[in-house]
């Protein structure tokens, strides 16, 4: 293929190349390189034919996203005409490599695809996709972790395109299932539209009227609801999860990787005959019955098969098994457990003996106190007091109670209940006797528990002081008050729900401005009636994020917004609302070569809507000067001058947020040109 690179090739005088790696991207060629700088072991893909620019530049882009899930980019260049990445070395087999003796265990494939599809939302979030997934480009380590390979790069150089944000997430999101099919088969489900560029190197997957053939259909033991998301999301339709978030949902939680028994044991369940799986005769050609992943889960294990009247293979018990059976009544007393195997329910166990219930009588009512009365309280032994002497013996010969609850012998009972017993009869001191003094009663140690059953102990009630607490939430609503008050400084002056108001000489109906002047008196270069000096060239770009921002939004990637690639795009930061949360706007600082008449900046943008203010002033002071154009952004977004503007500096000042395809409030700028 090329020339330039062969073994013992030092790249950029760091990178010494030492064995070529098989490869299947087009126009590239992998190799083992040892770093001399950090003496360490390397992968690099030299691309020397094709999409060049455009893979480096995907490989920048996807160097950005942290994730230990995902290989990590270390250095990306050219060396002599060719491009090259630096990526880490990878160790551990591949997803192909582990099925090549058989299908995974079920468990197993649900927990290396779901952290699998974790790791491409976090690029997601990032505007990074994959969109090349194949066995190949899954690993799984020692330690039992999981290693994504060839995010962003394996797609442009397999030529796949990249599309708007809709369509790459669901690329990835079908890739995705295509793997857990493999994982779950050992067979590759054939896509039509990408089986060249995707070449697994594995069996394809068997296909019955256009479709793949379920993965319960050739191994038995595939839990239900993994069966039913492969036929779901690989059928005819656009159906099933559309993001490797809603993925992640629908497969959560799983186990941990067990790598000593990935491909150890072989098939997790015997591959069935493909040409004796019967075919309903009332199937329509080319359509599978489908129905929700959800509502599979919800209506039990004979629900989400395409095979009326069969039920579902009996799915043998494995050490770990994360889904239990449906829950066993053994003797009343509902028991969760594993499913009986085979069809036989064994008998249920003994119960177990319920513990002894006690049983406490009514109190009896207290005797009337009165100024004649020789008693203050009942006596202990009289029959009906519920308030033994402690120490003295219950009375054998007391009849029953036969309100009480359990058993009518009460010898078990114990001989004094806990002072908050609700039953417990408080015990009265006598009649006549002084009160306590207050001092005596807070200076008294905190009785003990015999105490508190001895007749004579006084009741003490201690009650709550709310003092502390309400003091606590008033201090957090002056806090709350605080944060709220300092927002509303920063807020939009408009009513929330509203737009801006457009800009003096800025039309209601289009950003074009209209020729009405602007409140500032133009200057002697705002009049002059055509361009003079060339076409504007732009010489630099910079994002501007001044206080209270924190700093420059994504400054390393300002230059995409001006490489002629309309694939490529400079973006702020997401934001929950439009506003940015009562920010004043964000930044795009426009520097041309030199002084030039400028009448217009033209915007590429991926969304619509927000408000953008281009203005003639620099990064220094982004909100200075008047206001040349204004208006709402969309994909081919023109904003003329009322009048010729004689410049260096352009300011691109976005005051909303518009809305990308995924409902979130950033900007993407494609391109953006001066004319």
């Amino acid at each position: 293929m090329n020339d330039v690179v062969g073994r013992g090739t030092l790249l950029s005088g760091r990178y010494r190349v030492l064995q070529s790696l098989p490869s299947s991207l087009p126009g590239s060629s992998a190799w083992i390189a040892s770093d001399q700088i950090l003496d360490r072991s390397v992968h690099v893909t030299i691309v020397a034919e094709g999409n060049v620019s455009q893979a480096l530049d995907a490989a920048r882009r996807a160097a950005l996203v942290a994730d230990p899930r995902l290989v990590r980019i270390l250095d990306v260049g050219e060396h002599e005409g060719v491009g090259y990445v630096v990526s880490e070395q990878v160790s551990g087999p591949s997803l192909a490599e582990l099925v090549s003796a058989g299908p995974l265990p079920a468990d197993q494939a649900r927990a290396l695809v779901g952290e699998a599809a974790s790791a491409l939302e976090v690029a997601r979030r990032r505007g990074v996709h994959h969109l090349a997934l194949r066995p190949s480009t899954l690993h799984v380590t020692a330690s039992g972790g999981v290693v994504i390979t060839g995010i962003a790069v394996d797609g442009v150089l397999l030529d796949l395109g990249i599309g708007d944000a809709r369509s790459t997430t669901r690329a990835d999101t079908v890739g995705l299932v295509r793997l857990l099919y493999t994982a779950l088969t050992g067979r590759w489900p054939v896509d039509p539209t990408t089986d060249a560029p995707l070449s697994s190197g594995l069996q394809a997957a068997p296909v019955v009227q256009g479709v793949a053939v379920p993965p319960a259909d050739l191994v038995a033991g595939v839990p239900n609801d993994l069966d039913t998301l492969c036929v779901v999301t690989l059928g005819p339709h656009d159906d099933g999860p559309q993001s490797p978030a809603e993925l992640v949902g629908e497969l959560e939680p799983w186990n941990e990787l067990r790598p000593g028994e990935l491909g150890a044991h072989g098939a997790s369940g015997s591959l069935r005959d493909v040409a004796a799986v019967p075919v309903p005769p009332d199937r329509p050609a080319g359509t599978i019955e489908r129905q929700s992943v959800r509502s599979t889960l919800a209506s039990g294990p004979s629900a989400g098969t395409d095979r009326p009247g069969t039920p579902p293979p009996a799915i043998p018990p494995r050490s770990g098994a994360r889904r239990p059976g449906p829950p066993t009544v053994a003797g009343g007393i509902v028991a969760s457990g594993p499913a009986p195997v085979g069809g036989t329910v064994p008998s249920p166990p003994a119960p177990a003996p319920l513990p002894p219930t006690w049983s406490v009588p009514s109190p009896a009512p207290l005797p009337h106190v009165g100024p004649g009365s020789a008693t203050s309280a009942p006596s202990p032994s009289a029959p009906g007091s519920d308030t033994p002497r402690p120490g003295a013996a219950p009375d054998a010969a007391a009849p029953a109670d036969p309100s009480a609850d359990g058993p009518a012998s009460l010898g078990s009972l114990p001989p004094a209940f806990p002072p908050s017993h609700p039953r417990r009869t408080p015990v009265l001191p006598p009649v006549g006797s002084p009160p306590p003094p207050e001092a005596a009663i807070f200076a008294s140690p905190r009785p003990s528990f015999d105490a508190l059953v001895a007749e004579d102990a006084p009741l003490v009630v201690r009650r709550f002081d709310p003092t502390r607490l309400v003091l606590a939430l008033v201090a957090i609503a002056v806090v709350i008050g605080i944060v709220i008050a300092l927002k509303g400084l920063f807020s939009p002056i408009t009513a929330p729900g509203t737009r801006l108001a457009p800009a003096a000489g800025t039309s209601s109906s289009s950003a074009t401005t209209s020729a009405s002047p602007t409140p500032s008196s133009p200057t002697p270069s705002q009049t002059t009636a055509a361009p003079s000096g060339g076409a504007p060239v732009i010489a630099s770009v910079a994002s501007v994020n001044p206080p209270p921002g924190t700093g420059p939004e994504h400054p390393d990637i300002v230059g995409l917004a001006i490489d002629g690639n309309p694939a490529t795009f400079w973006t702020t930061s997401t934001y929950a609302q439009a506003n940015m949360g009562g920010k004043p706007g964000v930044g795009f600082a426009i520097t041309l070569v030199k002084k030039t008449t400028v009448t217009g900046v033209t915007l590429h943008i991926n969304g619509s809507g927000g408000n953008v203010e281009v203005r003639a002033t620099d990064a220094a002071n982004p909100t200075t000067g008047p206001v040349l154009a204004s208006g709402p952004m969309g994909p081919d977004t023109v904003l003329t001058f009322s009048k010729p503007v004689e410049t260096q500096n352009i300011m691109l000042w976005f005051t909303l947020m518009p809305q990308t395809a995924d409902g979130s409030n950033r900007v993407e700028l494609n391109e953006v040109t001066v004319s």
